[in-house]
């Protein structure tokens, strides 16, 4: 009897922490998380296209897709002097990674690989 209730209350907490880590708000921020946020691709050594935009006041899930063999990352700052991050993605070599970034205010955001800072782009919070 104790195996099937241990057993049972592994799998319940295995369940409950597989549902709240998809959609868990970023350390500091509250409320969900928008899972349908923008995917930012490195290739060739730079990110491929032009500003990302994203819905103001709603943490959102960036979507990361290093296409490179170097190791990348998306380091979101509040501008260009990279002196306030309000997220860092971890470092990806030649695959996806998803990070959760907390609500961004209404403005223009900039970001940068963490490894590679000629690396470099902009977020617009609409």
């Amino acid at each position: 009897m104790k195996r099937i209730l241990l057993a049972f209350g592994l799998v319940t907490l295995a369940a409950i922490s597989a549902a709240c880590s998809s959609a868990a708000a970023p350390p500091g921020a509250s409320g969900p998380v928008d899972p349908s946020g923008p995917t930012i691709v490195a290739k060739d050594m730079k990110f491929a296209g032009g500003p990302v935009e994203v819905k103001a006041g709603t943490n959102f899930t960036l979507h990361f897709d290093n296409q490179d063999s170097a190791p990348h990352n998306v380091a979101v700052y509040t501008d260009s002097s990279a002196s306030s991050a309000v997220s860092i993605g971890e470092v990806v070599t030649s695959g996806k990674k998803d990070q959760v970034v907390a609500a961004l205010k209404p403005g223009t955001y900039f970001f940068r690989c963490y490894v590679h800072h000629d690396m470099t782009g902009t977020i617009v919070a609409k």
